[in-house]
């Protein structure tokens, strides 16, 4: 991603911070300084989780992102154009009653695990909610209750599966978001240890830990 663009990023970030949430952090030591690395973050926010992290965290970050919720065939193709100038890999969010994939889901997975490869083949960071949908979302979502954490997707554990097939070694950092409202949110983004995945029995077992991790970091109960 170009300095200029990510700097922007950031600062917006940093304004969102000063005109709507108290942010405390706890753990950022966790997160490495340099080469590939994988969040996987608890979504509450629609807004507030991507700014939070941008603005904690000094180094660029790609997000992998679902465009879904864009109606508007004009304002799709925009989106989808800035992504990819980005370098934001692109996915079809999934509804929690579905069932297959369609060859359009297909064909977008495809190319958002090769875009996150790539990003943590250049020594990236690459931001995932592996729920998929938050919790305070302009559109719609899934989740009825303020403390529901959906179900995560395989994807975050295929993506650094994938990437050590091709000998990259990316951890993956869990991070819990702790919300409080008020007339200012108050936000407590706690990060974990990291996790490593390089088989296929890693992603089966790493993803239940995951899981359990993120929970545990945003305050709330775990499911083992």
């Amino acid at each position: 991603m170009p300095d200029f663009a990510w700097q922007a990023l950031r600062r917006a970030g940093q304004f969102d911070l000063r005109r709507n949430v108290d942010l405390t952090v706890e753990g950022l030591e966790l997160v490495p300084a340099a080469g590939p690395v994988i969040l996987a973050a608890r979504h509450y926010h629609h807004l507030h989780d991507g700014a939070a992290l941008m603005a904690t965290i000094p180094r660029p970050q790609r997000i992998l992102v679902g465009l879904d919720w864009i109606e508007n065939t004009a304002a799709k193709w925009a989106m989808d154009r800035a992504c990819a100038a980005a370098g934001w890999p692109v996915v079809i969010r999934r509804r929690p009653d579905a069932t297959g994939f369609s060859a359009e889901e297909a064909r977008t997975l495809v190319a958002a695990l090769e875009a996150s490869v790539e990003a943590l083949r250049k020594g990236e960071v690459l931001l995932v909610f592996p729920e998929g949908y938050p919790t305070i979302d302009p559109t719609w979502t899934p989740k009825t209750t303020d403390d529901e954490v959906l179900p995560f997707q395989s994807g975050v554990v295929r993506i650094a599966r994938q990437a050590a097939r091709v000998g990259i070694i990316a951890p993956i950092v869990p991070v819990g978001l702790e919300y409080r409202a008020g007339e200012r949110w108050t936000l407590t983004m706690r990060f974990g240890t990291p996790l490593q995945v390089a088989t296929r029995s890693d992603e089966i077992r790493v993803l239940p830990q995951l899981e359990d991790e993120v929970r545990r970091l945003s305050g709330l109960p775990t499911k083992s």
